[in-house]
């Protein structure tokens, strides 16, 4: 899915799961907006930066954001960034699913 900078604005997660703290709202929120922003043109957030964003814990006692609603959102933004960009990502190679050692440990 690709998404529009209006489609980001009115993203909406879930508190964490009871039990877990999940993400700082206020720290998503504003990665959210930044986002928005990069898809309206007005900032230059790259894909690797959603990749490799990391979030903070809520308080004590406080829920967060569900980790998995938006994990799967952030991945879904680094698909969008990489189709504007035009740039190719770096794929793992398919040797490794199909080394001599895999196959050796299949045969028994």
């Amino acid at each position: 899915m690709s998404f529009t900078a209006e489609d980001v604005r009115t993203i909406a997660f879930s508190n964490a799961p009871i039990g877990r703290r999940g993400y700082a709202k206020h720290e998503v929120d504003d990665f959210v907006q930044r986002i928005a922003k990069t898809l309206s043109n007005e900032d230059d957030l790259t894909a690797a930066e959603v990749h490799h964003v990391q979030f903070g814990r809520p308080q004590i006692g406080k829920r967060g954001y569900d980790e998995r609603q938006v994990d799967d959102f952030l991945d879904q933004v680094e698909e969008t960034l990489v189709s504007r960009s035009g740039v190719q990502p770096h794929r793992v190679p398919a040797a490794r699913e199909s080394s001599p050692v895999i196959e050796h440990a299949q045969d028994r």
